[in-house]
């Protein structure tokens, strides 16, 4: 299904955002000193930075091509998107408190994305064909990214979120976790489908 120009807009300025944020970061990193690989390996430890980038992606090719993307697709990166900007603001906002640009970026990539995608799929996205199976599929990105996350933290030292970290929550912690926020991507995306079915009536 083709793009109106008015999705066609929307989607260039989600895709504008999502980019732009992490490109400023990179910027930032390669302005402190580091590296481009070192900062690229860098933000691609944490979730919300993959998760930002793909949405991004996600928008661009829309553009250039016209086109909507898969019922599927569209609707899982909206679930993860929208996930990036619930546990960030559920559980990890009160510590964190960037300033200056950083925090232009991290409103962008906890806030402005999630709202904008979640506003383009409800107003714009194809959701023909949706099924309450679909989202055990989704559910599949976030656990293979703790899997990911974890296991680079054992080797670096480094875990990107504290509920990842078998040194401070524990290995019994870090599976509720896991299976806590699986359930809550599984939820928001079984939302998504619901409401699919229920605008198609």
């Amino acid at each position: 299904m083709n793009l109106t120009s008015t999705q066609r807009l929307f989607a260039a300025l989600i895709a504008i955002a999502a980019l732009g944020a992490q490109i400023t970061q990179t910027v930032l990193d390669l302005g402190e000193g580091m590296g481009l690989f070192e900062s690229l390996w860098r933000q691609a430890r944490y979730f919300t930075v993959l998760m930002v980038v793909t949405t991004g992606v996600t928008f661009a090719l829309m553009v250039m091509r016209r086109a909507h993307a898969p019922v599927g697709w569209m609707s899982a990166v909206t679930t993860w998107i929208v996930m990036v900007g619930i546990v960030y603001h559920a559980l990890l906002a009160a510590d964190h408190n960037p300033t200056g640009i950083n925090a232009v970026i991290n409103e962008i990539q906890h806030t402005a994305v999630p709202i904008a995608t979640l506003v383009f799929w409800v107003a714009f996205a194809p959701k023909a064909g949706l099924t309450f199976m679909q989202p055990l599929v989704w559910v599949i990105c976030p656990l293979g990214y703790s899997i990911y996350a974890m296991v680079r933290g054992l080797f670096d030292g480094r875990f990107p979120y504290f509920f990842l970290n078998p040194e401070t929550t524990g290995w019994f912690g870090v599976f509720a976790y896991m299976v806590g926020l699986g359930a809550l991507f599984y939820v928001a995306g079984a939302l998504l489908v619901l409401g699919a079915k229920r605008a198609a009536r």
